[in-house]
């Protein structure tokens, strides 16, 4: 029996666009994690990306703030070559994958792109402890 990627609530997207999104992300983590020692193939991650976008609610877990799903599947890597940060800026509440757990297993969350791009490979409790830091530090 074939899977159903219909998209969750908060997404502005249509059920084929979605999917393609979700092979998308799950073929570039799969390489990227194959690197790095994982061992899953892409419909366990595109079934783990999909579990994760419907546990989340379209708020980033980390600022409370909301994601943009209209964003997904836009990004254009010319584009971005060419204008740089000024147009990765525009991308900040783009919902993307992050690892829970820093480790290369289908264990995901949604975040925006502005915090998983933050976190990089720190784990939550890491990020957070680099966060008060920061909180400290400033205050």
């Amino acid at each position: 029996m074939a899977t159903s990627y219909d998209p969750p609530v908060w997404v502005k997207s249509n059920s084929d666009s979605y999917k393609r999104w979700l092979n998308r992300k799950a073929n570039s983590l799969m390489k990227r994690d194959r690197k790095r020692g994982g061992s899953y193939r892409v419909k366990e991650a595109m079934d783990a990306i999909h579990q994760a976008m419907h546990r989340s609610d379209g708020i980033d877990p980390y600022d409370g703030q909301a994601m943009d799903s209209e964003l997904l599947g836009v990004y254009d890597n010319a584009e971005s070559k060419e204008r740089g940060a000024a147009y990765r800026r525009k991308f900040y509440r783009l919902p993307t994958v992050d690892h829970r757990n820093a480790e290369p297993v289908c264990d995901f969350q949604i975040v925006s792109w502005q915090t998983n791009d933050a976190k990089g490979d720190m784990s939550p409790e890491e990020y957070l402890a680099h966060c008060i830091a920061v909180v400290n530090h400033l205050t």
